[in-house]
């Protein structure tokens, strides 16, 4: 089974790549974006290993696929986050290995997981790269947060747009999964696609997120904060804020007219949000009363 039979949502960007590459289009920086859980680094590993495959297909069988195959392919780099980040120093390396030529003689490629991790020297350091491509060199960045990269970068990249599973693909995918999850329209947008989805019921975050969510609606009916909220670790703050955005965004579409009040709220939510998502340590049991009182006022 190839991995689009087993990933159906990843068939078309698989043959838009495809296509480019053929018809000579591939340029030499790709943005890979769609929301988390979707498989993009398992596209992006194959896109890799059709580049450096010496017949260009992943045979499985050349040189190129074999040391693929084994982690120690030379002219393959992976670059993921240290923490939070991907600093400039982890930039400047990368650099510095491209300037030289490739050991296998054909292409280089590199993969750039959570590239809206990029902070602002790490960007800088690579937008040269993007502006003066070097031959042979293929670059791919991968994110689920596209909107969080510099306008500079992005406009120097062709983007590739992983779309979400239709409902249908996220119940073969889950399988019996499927029936172990609570009706709520925004598990994807809260936790992400089919592989993000299947992880977090197997490692029982489902379930967690389910006892936020009815600690939210306790919190607002009773206009001050529920226990299991009050003991939520400072690293989980994102999540725990984007369960009461999106049971917000629920009650609005049970009830539209109390979108007038919650409306501002949520986008100093969506404000919060970001900020937690590149930072740690904020007192979050302070950050969740003061939202209860606001929405309770």
């Amino acid at each position: 089974m190839s991995f689009v039979d087993a990933m159906p949502w990843l068939a078309s960007p698989w043959q838009q790549w495809q296509r480019s590459r053929d018809t000579g289009r591939l340029g030499h920086a790709l943005l890979l974006q769609g929301e988390e859980g979707l498989g993009k680094g398992r596209l992006a590993a194959e896109m890799a290993a059709n580049l450096l495959c010496e017949q260009g297909i992943h045979c499985g069988r050349c040189k190129g696929c074999r040391l693929l195959q084994s982690g120690h392919h030379p002219d393959h780099i992976l670059i993921q986050p240290e923490g939070l980040q991907i600093k400039v120093d982890t930039v400047r390396a990368l650099i510095a290995t491209l300037t030289g030529t490739a050991h296998q003689g054909g292409s280089r490629v590199v993969v750039i997981e959570q590239a809206e991790r990029l902070n602002g020297a790490s960007a800088n350091a690579l937008l040269k790269t993007l502006e003066e491509p070097m031959p042979g060199v293929y670059l791919i960045l991968v994110s689920a947060i596209p909107s969080a990269l510099p306008a500079t970068i992005v406009s120097r990249c062709q983007r590739l747009n992983v779309p979400s599973a239709t409902p249908a693909q996220l119940k073969t995918y889950l399988g019996e999964g499927a029936q172990a999850l609570p009706d709520w329209p925004y598990w994807t947008r809260l936790v992400g696609g089919p592989m993000a989805l299947k992880k977090a019921l197997a490692q029982g975050t489902v379930d967690q997120v389910e006892r936020w969510r009815l600690a939210w609606q306790q919190s607002l009916e009773q206009g001050f904060l529920a226990p299991e909220l009050a003991s939520v670790e400072s690293d989980k703050g994102a999540i725990v804020l984007k369960v009461l955005y999106f049971e917000l965004m629920c009650r609005g579409r049970n009830v539209p007219e109390s979108l007038a009040v919650t409306f501002p709220v949520m986008q100093e939510l969506l404000a919060e949000i970001r900020w937690l998502e590149q930072q740690s340590g904020v007192n979050l049991q302070v950050l969740c009363q003061r939202f209860v009182r606001q929405l309770c006022s």
